[in-house]
């Protein structure tokens, strides 16, 4: 059964939920600033804090409503109910997205994620995004720990809202699933790490980061990617002040970064900072 919602509304809201639901979050919470509209909104950036990075690939599931679904009929998925929702992974000889991400998740542990909503029609996901709930209303999947696709079939992950884990299949395996709840937990831990970065060279890192796994066309248009941000991008802050040069090249940094991950490979690129 189709969920009703798209694929691309559901990675801009999961996002854009990110800002408009930091207002509430207790004090000493991460926030998730989605620096695209911080950039024309006028969010603080805080250059002093400590940043992480995160990596999203969304995925729109499937609702799974019958007892012929493979995954329960087989009986090999324990803990798997009706209803539950199936998304399926690019298939290894159409993509290289899954060993891309795995790459990412090497480098940045814990940080890379497939993200996928437990939101089942058109009407959840409007009374979700409507309360800043979808991220919350969200199911996150290492792509590390599925591993590498073992071959060119149509691989799939099978779960279901209040499990701790999947499935990934055909051959059913599961895996664990982590909630954007737990994410905020383990972040605000490691924003303690005095090997995390602040957010000035968090930001130089990740851009060059991704210009270095970027496709050699979005190389060579690194500069031209910049040209376009800044000139898309408000002169002023939010207070009509002028900005720090060094805010405005880590706020640039992250922006081009952001738009080359995203075009070129697919991937969300999110900076968290704490409260």
């Amino acid at each position: 059964m189709k969920v009703g919602y798209t694929e691309f509304s559901f990675g801009y809201a999961f996002t854009e939920n990110l800002i408009r639901g930091s207002a509430t979050a207790p004090t000493g919470a991460p926030v998730f600033p989605n620096l695209v509209q911080e950039a024309t909104l006028g969010y603080d950036v805080q250059i002093a804090f400590p940043a992480v990075p995160l990596f999203f690939q969304y995925k729109l599931p499937e609702l799974m409503t019958r007892a012929s679904a493979f995954e329960i009929a087989g009986g090999q998925c324990p803990g798997l109910t009706l209803e539950f929702f199936r998304i399926a992974l690019m298939r290894r000889d159409v993509s290289d997205q899954h060993r891309l991400l795995i790459g990412w998740e090497s480098r940045y542990p814990g940080q890379v994620f497939y993200a996928a909503p437990c939101l089942r029609d058109c009407a959840a996901f409007n009374t979700a995004y409507n309360s800043a709930s979808v991220a919350s209303r969200s199911i996150l999947f290492s792509p590390t720990q599925i591993g590498p696709l073992p071959d060119d079939k149509v691989h799939t992950i099978a779960y279901k809202p209040g499990l701790s884990y999947g499935y990934f299949c055909s051959q059913p395996r599961q895996i664990e699933a982590e909630t954007f709840e737990s994410l905020t937990g383990r972040l605000s831990q490691k924003f303690k790490d005095k090997n995390v970065r602040d957010f000035r060279a968090a930001a130089q890192e990740v851009r060059r980061a991704v210009v270095q796994a970027a496709s050699p066309i979005w190389r060579q248009a690194e500069d031209a990617v910049a040209g376009r941000v800044r000139q898309a991008r408000p002169p002023t802050a939010a207070d009509g002040s002028a900005l720090q040069p060094d805010r405005e090249q880590a706020i640039l940094d992250v922006l081009v970064a952001r738009e080359i991950a995203r075009i070129d490979m697919g991937i969300d690129l999110v900076i968290a900072q704490p409260r």
